[in-house]
C-alpha cells in the first residue's frame, strides 16, 4: 500500500484529545507508529461483527457509526469528524465490533495497531489518562442515547439530540449556539429512530416557536435563546 503523506500530521494529532497533552518528541513517536489511509464516500472502514486490531484517528472528512435493525433501517449511533477516533473498544478487548463504521464523505484516517497502541500507553502515561477521560465521555453518551430512545414526541427527541450535539459541536455566536456539523433530515432521522417526515415536522415546530434557525446554504442549525428554555424535560 503506497504511503499517504499528510501535511501537518503532528499538528492534526495534537488537536485530538487523546494526544493534546503530548510534547513534540512524544507526538513524533506516535506518528512513527501510524499508517494513514484514504477512504472514499460510502466505503465501509470497519464492519459490524469484525474482529478489530486497529484504532482509527480521523484526520479529515467524517464517518458514521451505524447499526441496522431487522427491517434494514439504518440507525446512526455516532458521527466522528476530524479530531475524533473510533475502534478503541473492540481493539482493546479483542471482541467484535458492535457496529459498522462507514465514510460519509472522502475521509483520511490514521490507523494504529493494537501492539503499537499498547506500547504508546505503556511509555506515555498522559495518553492513558486522556483515553480514560474519553471513554468516560463515551459512556455518558450511551446513557443519553438510552434517554433519547425513551422519549416519545418528535420535539423531545430532537431537543435532547441537539443538546447532546451542542456539547461537542456547539459554537457561541451572536444569535445563540451554532451546531458546527452538517446534519441532513435523513441523518437526524437515523440518529433519533424517526422517519424523515417526522423530523421535518419536528424541525418546523421548533422553528415556528423561534427555538432554532436553519441555514439556507449550509443547513447548519443555530440554537436560539428560546431553545435554552426548553430544558431536558421538553
Amino acid at each position: 500500500m503506497p504511503k499517504v503523506m499528510v501535511p501537518d500530521l503532528c499538528e492534526n494529532l495534537r488537536k485530538m484529545n487523546m494526544f493534546a497533552t503530548l510534547n513534540d518528541r512524544e507526538i513524533s513517536e506516535v506518528t512513527d507508529k501510524i499508517v494513514v489511509k484514504i477512504y472514499h464516500k460510502d466505503e465501509v472502514i470497519l464492519w459490524e461483527d469484525e474482529t478489530n486490531s486497529y484504532m482509527y484517528l480521523v484526520l479529515s472528512g467524517r464517518v458514521k457509526v451505524v447499526s441496522t435493525n431487522k427491517d434494514g433501517k439504518e440507525n446512526i449511533r455516532a458521527i466522528h469528524e476530524a479530531g475524533d477516533s473510533f475502534g478503541e473498544l473492540s481493539m482493546l478487548d479483542s471482541k467484535t465490533s458492535p457496529a459498522e463504521v462507514k465514510a460519509m464523505e472522502d475521509t483520511t484516517a490514521a490507523k494504529i495497531s493494537k501492539s503499537n497502541f499498547f506500547e504508546i500507553l505503556h511509555t506515555q502515561g498522559k495518553v492513558l489518562d486522556n483515553l480514560l477521560q474519553m471513554l468516560c465521555g463515551r459512556l455518558r453518551d450511551s446513557w443519553e442515547r438510552v434517554d433519547l430512545g425513551e422519549k416519545k414526541s418528535s420535539t423531545q427527541r430532537i431537543t435532547i439530540l441537539f443538546q447532546h450535539l451542542a456539547l461537542t459541536y456547539g459554537m457561541p455566536i451572536v444569535e445563540g449556539t451554532l451546531l458546527n456539523i452538517r446534519l441532513t433530515h435523513q441523518t437526524l432521522a437515523s440518529m433519533t429512530g424517526m422517519t424523515r417526515e417526522t423530523i421535518t415536522r419536528g424541525l418546523d415546530l421548533l422553528q415556528k416557536d423561534n427555538c432554532i434557525r436553519m441555514g439556507r446554504a449550509d443547513r447548519k442549525i443555530v440554537l436560539l435563546p428560546e431553545f435554552l428554555k426548553l430544558g431536558l424535560s421538553s
